[in-house]
């Protein structure tokens, strides 16, 4: 015999002596075929509820940023005096403009300098205190001038 075989060999004496000295001797544990898939369905089973779980509170936190977002706009659109009928229009319109490089608060800035009507404050009605036709105190006075500024007869 090599030397290897001799030295496992005498290795194998030794620990078996010393199992029976101690008086127990440990039983190799077999698992069947049975036993080893139904180890590996609960681990798997375990794994896939725990997936599901993370994957429901990412989906939870996504819809909280979501919704964060949503009233920071909202009151970004309020600041700059967009009504709250046309809050969703000018956010559908100023979301086209949003891009890598673009805010959303450039994008609504953006949009309201050429559509200023969003924010109750595009149009202002300017007199000058006179008027081009001089229509009087009123009565029939006005109806003459009417007709006179028409360029009818009577």
């Amino acid at each position: 015999m090599d030397d290897n075989t001799k030295n496992t060999q005498a290795s194998a004496q030794q620990d078996g002596q010393q199992d029976s000295q101690n008086g127990t001797q440990q039983p190799e544990k077999l698992f069947t075929q049975a036993d080893v898939d139904r180890i590996i369905n609960n681990r798997l089973a375990r794994m896939k509820q725990d997936m599901d779980t993370a994957e429901q509170y990412r989906r939870e936190r996504d819809d909280a940023r979501r919704e964060l977002e949503q009233y920071k706009n909202d009151a970004f659109l309020a600041s700059k005096g967009v009504k709250d009928i046309d809050k969703d229009y000018v956010t559908f319109k100023a979301m086209q403009l949003v891009d890598d490089n673009t805010s959303f608060q450039q994008a609504v800035e953006n949009f309201l300098k050429e559509n200023p009507r969003f924010t109750g404050r595009g149009f202002t009605v300017v007199s000058t205190g006179s008027s081009a036709l001089n229509f009087g105190s009123g009565g029939a006075s006005a109806d003459a001038d009417i007709r006179k500024a028409m360029g009818l007869k009577g």
